[in-house]
């Protein structure tokens, strides 16, 4: 692994995290990759700036790959993202409202595999802690 991303995609790939915890790099690794922790201090100043551009994700949230499209970007149903962050952000708040129960304005009265869906389209690939828990 030669790049921050490399790394940051093998870590969540196998149920790893990492995070910013203000300006502290927290990992969790899997067991079998403790012996990152070192190319990690190596590549810290890249991963910090890759997950400071990286969307919040609600909690249950767990982000696998953050590769924004390049705009205009078609999606299903006739619409076009002209601003594929902002596009990310506002989905991400549209989940988290799903997520919390919130009323069917909140998430656009769309679905939980809808939302899921939208933010792929554009670059954003997520995953639910708890899927079964999200769909009751």
């Amino acid at each position: 692994m030669n790049s921050a991303v490399e790394i940051m995609e093998a870590v969540t790939s196998r149920g790893g995290q990492l995070w910013l915890d203000g300006e502290l790099l927290r990992y969790r690794l899997p067991v079998n990759m403790e012996s990152l922790v070192d190319t990690l201090r190596t590549h810290k100043p890249e991963i910090v700036e890759l997950l400071s551009s990286r969307p919040a994700m609600p909690a249950g949230v767990r982000l696998l790959s953050y590769r924004p499209k390049e705009p205009p970007v078609a999606l299903g149903n006739g619409e076009t993202v002209i601003d594929s962050k902002r596009f990310v952000q506002a989905t991400m708040r549209q989940l988290e409202a799903k997520l919390c129960g919130a009323s069917g304005w909140n998430y656009g009265w769309r679905s939980l595999p809808e939302l899921l869906e939208r933010l792929a389209a554009v670059g954003c690939i997520v995953a639910l802690d708890n899927p079964r828990k999200a769909l009751q």
